[in-house]
């Protein structure tokens, strides 16, 4: 299993409710309506993580937002990514400006590696 994580910030002049209500409510219904049957196939699994803050203070966590999603192989991710990079994906990033520090965004492709710890949760 691959796994794409990417680690979102909030544009800073968009609040943490107005960041989560958008990317929940506005983004992900637009991914899921213009997404093409073969990419959305290719997503194996997919989450939105939004930060918690807790604690004192206002402190902001340093992302507001841990996106994952999954892939069966490389093969899955590379789909993924030429629609995502190509003119089918330009809707999408076009309203990842509308809530989303694009600049600070962070992406890290893993390897799922099942461990014993795993096994016992």
């Amino acid at each position: 299993m691959i796994k794409m994580i990417v680690l979102i910030k909030r544009r800073p002049d968009v609040s943490a409710e107005e960041f989560g209500r958008y990317y929940e409510y506005e983004h992900a219904p637009l991914a899921a309506r213009i997404l093409p049957a073969h990419v959305a196939a290719a997503i194996k699994n997919y989450r939105q993580d939004h930060a918690v803050r807790i604690g004192r203070g206002n402190t902001d966590p340093a992302y507001d937002c841990v996106t994952e999603f999954e892939f069966e192989d490389l093969a899955g991710l590379r789909i993924w990514g030429e629609w995502y990079r190509g003119e089918g994906g330009a809707a999408l990033r076009v309203d990842e400006e509308n809530f989303m520090d694009v600049g600070e965004r962070v992406i890290l492709v893993t390897e799922v590696r099942p461990t014993e710890l795993g096994a016992r949760c």
